[in-house]
C-alpha cells in the first residue's frame, strides 16, 4: 500500500514532463508498474528513517456516540509521502441487525484506514480538538508496529468484538503500543480512584438523557473502582497516563513530543431546564399526585392511572431483565434497578383488565407500596450506585398504590 503511494507520485509528477509520441506509452507503464506494487505484500514496505508513529486523541463531540472522544494511530513517513490514520472505531450501522446486535453486545468494530487529511479534516469540521503524541520509538519498533496494523487491517483480520470498558478505540490503541516496543512500558501516573459509572458519567454530563440512560442500564459491577490501566478505556485517560509513562527497557518517556493539531473549541451544551430528566419527572410527579389526590377525596379511584403507572414500571422491568439475562455488554448484570422497576407488575397491569380479579388484586398495591418504601429507604445502602433521579420516579409509582393502600386499611 506505501509502494502504491510512491509509485502513484512517481506517475503523478513525472508522466507529464514525457513528449507526446512517448506519453501514451510510458504512461501505461508506469500505471502497469504502479498497479503492480499494488498487489504486492503490504509487509514489504519498509519504513524510512523519517517515519513517525504518533497517537491521536480527539476531543468529545456533541453526539452521545462521541461524548467520550476518540484515539487513534498516524503512521507518517514524509520520504514515501505516506500519511495514513489506523482507526479501530469503524462500525457498519447498515449492517443486518445492528440494533439488535447491538443491545446484545454482539457489536462488531473494525480497523478502517483513512488518510490523515481526511481524519482530519471531520474532526475540524466537528469542531473537536485532536491532540498528537509522538511515541519515542526505534526504527525497527516502528516497522514492527507498522507491519501489525497493516496485518490487522486485512480484511480477514479487522473485525473484533467491541466491548465498551474493556476493549474498544482506546484500549485497542493502547494495547498495539504496548506489545510492539522491547521491555513494555511503566506507568508512573495515579489512578483517578473513580468507578467505571464515574468516569463515563464524566463525559455523559453534557447531555442529561445519556446520562439517565446510562445509569438506567448499567448495573453494580459499574461500580468497581478502575485501576490506572483500566481508566484507559476513556481516551482522555489513555493520553494523560501515556504522556507520564516511560520505557521499562531504558526509563525515557515513550511519548517524545506532544503537538495541539486542533485545538477544541468550547461546546456549549446548556439545554433548556424545562427539558432536563429532572424538571420532565418533577412535572409529571405533581400531574399524577393532582389527579389522585382529587380521584383519592371523591373517592373514585379510576384503573386508567393505575393500569398506566404498574405497566410502565413493569415493562421498564422487563426491559432492563432482558439486558441482565442476554446482554454481552459489561456491567449489567447483577442490575439492582429491578428492584424498583419489577417485572410482576406488567402482570398486575394485565390481571386489573379483568374485573372479576380486582377484588382479590387490590391486596397487591399493599404489598407494592411497602416494596417501593423499603426501596427508598434502603436503596442507599445497596452494592449499587443510583441515580438520584430514580428516588423521584419511585415516587411517582408509588403514589398510586399508596392511596389505594389508605382506602384499604380504612375499610379493614
Amino acid at each position: 500500500m506505501p509502494l502504491c503511494s510512491a509509485f502513484l507520485f512517481l506517475y503523478v509528477n513525472f508522466s507529464g514532463e514525457i513528449t507526446s509520441t512517448m506519453k501514451k506509452r510510458k504512461s501505461t507503464l508506469l500505471l502497469l508498474v504502479f498497479f503492480a506494487f499494488c498487489f504486492m505484500e503490504s509487509a514489504a514496505f519498509e519504513l524510512s528513517n523519517h517515519s513517525e508513529i504518533s497517537i491521536l486523541t480527539c476531543s468529545p463531540g456533541n453526539k452521545p456516540y462521541s461524548v467520550y472522544g476518540h484515539s487513534a494511530i498516524r503512521v507518517r513517513d514524509s520520504i514515501f509521502r505516506y500519511d495514513v490514520v489506523f482507526n479501530y472505531g469503524i462500525f457498519d450501522f447498515n449492517s443486518s441487525n445492528f440494533v439488535m446486535r447491538f443491545a446484545k453486545g454482539q457489536t462488531n468494530y473494525l480497523l478502517g484506514t483513512t488518510r490523515f487529511e481526511t481524519f482530519f479534516k471531520g474532526y475540524v469540521i466537528e469542531r473537536r480538538g485532536v491532540l498528537e503524541q509522538r511515541l519515542n520509538l526505534t526504527l525497527i519498533e516502528k516497522q514492527k508496529i507498522f507491519d501489525f496494523l497493516l496485518w490487522n487491517a486485512d480484511p480477514e483480520n479487522r473485525v473484533y468484538r467491541y466491548n465498551f470498558f474493556f476493549d474498544n478505540c482506546a484500549t485497542r490503541v493502547r494495547d498495539v503500543i504496548e506489545q510492539n516496543i522491547d521491555g513494555g512500558l511503566e506507568y508512573t501516573g495515579v489512578a483517578s480512584g473513580k468507578t467505571f459509572r464515574d468516569l463515563i458519567k464524566d463525559c455523559q454530563k453534557r447531555l442529561p438523557w445519556l446520562n439517565y440512560g446510562v445509569d438506567f442500564l448499567v448495573g453494580a459491577d459499574a461500580d468497581k473502582e478502575a485501576s490506572l490501566r483500566e481508566e484507559m478505556f476513556i481516551p482522555d485517560y489513555m493520553m494523560k497516563h501515556f504522556s507520564l509513562a516511560m520505557r521499562s527497557n531504558s526509563g525515557q518517556p515513550i511519548v517524545a513530543a506532544s503537538h495541539m493539531l486542533n485545538p477544541a473549541p468550547k461546546h456549549n451544551l446548556k439545554g433548556s431546564v424545562m427539558t432536563s430528566p429532572f424538571a420532565v419527572f418533577s412535572l409529571l410527579f405533581f400531574l399524577i399526585l393532582v389527579l389522585s389526590l382529587r380521584e383519592f377525596l371523591l373517592k373514585n379511584m379510576t384503573l386508567l392511572l393505575d393500569f398506566v403507572v404498574y405497566s410502565i414500571s413493569g415493562l421498564a422491568g422487563i426491559f432492563i431483565g432482558w439486558f441482565v439475562l442476554y446482554s454481552e455488554h459489561p456491567a449489567m448484570s447483577p442490575n439492582y434497578n429491578l428492584l424498583w422497576l419489577f417485572p410482576l407488575n406488567a402482570i398486575f397491569a394485565l390481571l386489573l383488565l379483568k374485573k372479576k380479579w380486582r377484588p382479590v388484586l387490590k391486596y397487591y398495591h399493599l404489598f407494592a407500596s411497602f416494596w417501593w418504601i423499603l426501596f427508598m429507604i434502603t436503596g442507599a445502602f445497596l452494592p449499587q450506585k443510583f441515580n438520584p433521579l430514580f428516588l423521584l420516579i419511585t415516587g411517582i409509582f408509588l403514589i398510586r398504590p399508596l392511596l389505594h393502600s389508605v382506602t384499604i386499611l380504612k375499610r379493614t
